[in-house]
């Protein structure tokens, strides 16, 4: 049905894919920023309700592909196969000026091969983390990537050093933070905010134990503030199905989580983008994660980093405590954020080593630094088919 709709469009398409929240999200601003550039091409890919509002031609949507770990994303195997055929198709019967991979390695290096195959230019925004796991992969990105574009500082010294072409754009998330206004924001005492995930399976895995952790922390706190952050692709049910707490929560929506990150004194956050949006809004957060064993596992065996959050790697010191599989218990969360509340002057150090991360980011604006990569690329191309 979907191939049908595009008979009626031109042929030429840039392929745009991203599958996680914070991903779709990138992936709207930078689709804004190539088509306030000229783009001449319309997009096509997959995406969520963010890219679709820039005017995505949606081959799979995002949600389709929402699993964490490495065993967990085997019942979707079927689902996955599918698509990388219908992508082929895609590939094969229009014109793809070009190829924009957002994250997610696992799903999109098997696109970059397609697209490599076929001659079309891959451009690969918001670059793996093979300097953190999976070193080996830096063949493949050198092989396949035509401009890979970073969005860590540290990261263009270690891809120049394996002869990639590589550049820094910034990172997206200091174009949507409004500093000046979210640190003016009061805040509310002992308040609590929670970031269980954006995924199904780390929502169902992560929010129950938060829960646990809360009651002992309301044992102790009777008046703490709770709010939970609430995925685009979550449902609230999911929410309600999981805090498995008698106590009360103010369902915070997604569009509204800076606001309140901004005013809250505390957070507890799955690892992932939400930990660096703490450490840039100087909120104080006990980072988590839980998938299962045999992912945890394997994923020991390839990981290069001391820490998992990006704000600890980033500072290079262990800013955000972190709680990991066995170690991620509601009595440990517990503790920390009790220890933070008896313990004033800890959450102001914190505070205070938070406020180099910032500087360490930098200004620029990824988005617009990424539009120019492509275009630039896209328009020496069409000169040298054209002989001009």
């Amino acid at each position: 049905m979907m191939e049908d709709k595009f008979t009626l469009q031109q042929k030429e398409y840039l392929w745009i894919s991203a599958l996680e929240t914070s991903a779709d999200l990138h992936g709207q601003k930078l689709m804004a920023a190539l088509k306030q550039m000229g783009c001449p091409y319309p997009f096509i890919g997959i995406g969520g309700i963010n890219m679709q509002k820039q005017g995505m031609y949606e081959i799979f949507s995002s949600d389709e592909f929402s699993v964490m770990g490495l065993f967990e994303v085997l019942s979707y195997l079927p689902k996955i196969i599918s698509s990388y055929n219908t992508i082929k198709k895609i590939f094969f019967q229009y014109k793809i000026k070009g190829v924009i991979l957002i994250d997610a390695p696992d799903f999109h290096f098997r696109i970059a091969k397609m697209a490599w195959k076929l001659n079309i230019p891959v451009f690969y925004y918001i670059s793996p983390q093979v300097w953190a796991w999976r070193k080996g992969r830096v063949k493949f990105l050198k092989k396949y990537i035509t401009k890979l574009c970073c969005i860590f500082p540290f990261e263009k010294q270690f891809f120049q050093q394996h002869d990639l072409e590589v550049e820094y754009v910034g990172h997206p998330l200091m174009e949507y933070l409004n500093f000046p206004m979210l640190d003016s924001m009061e805040k509310e005492e002992k308040s609590l905010i929670l970031m269980p995930g954006s995924r199904l399976k780390e929502v169902q895995s992560i929010l129950p134990i938060i829960a646990r952790a809360c009651e002992i922390i309301s044992n102790h706190n009777k008046d703490t503030i709770i709010k939970i952050v609430k995925a685009p692709n979550i449902h609230k049910d999911i929410i309600a199905e999981n805090w498995t707490s008698n106590l009360k929560y103010h369902l915070v929506p997604f569009e509204n989580r800076y606001l309140e990150m901004a005013k809250s004194e505390m957070a507890i956050v799955a690892s992932g983008t939400a930990s660096l949006e703490c450490g840039l809004l100087r909120l104080p957060a006990v980072v988590v994660y839980k998938v299962s064993f045999l992912t945890y596992l394997i994923g020991r065996l390839f990981v290069n980093t001391e820490y998992i959050s990006m704000t600890n790697i980033i500072l290079n010191k262990k800013v955000f405590p972190e709680f990991i599989q066995g170690n991620f218990t509601a009595e440990n969360v517990a503790r920390t954020i009790l220890k933070w509340t008896s313990t004033p002057h800890l959450l102001k150090d914190i505070r205070d080593d938070l406020s180099l991360l910032r500087k360490k980011l930098g200004s620029k604006k990824a988005s617009i630094q990424t539009a120019k990569i492509i275009l630039n690329y896209l328009t020496k191309v069409n000169k040298a088919g054209s002989g001009t």
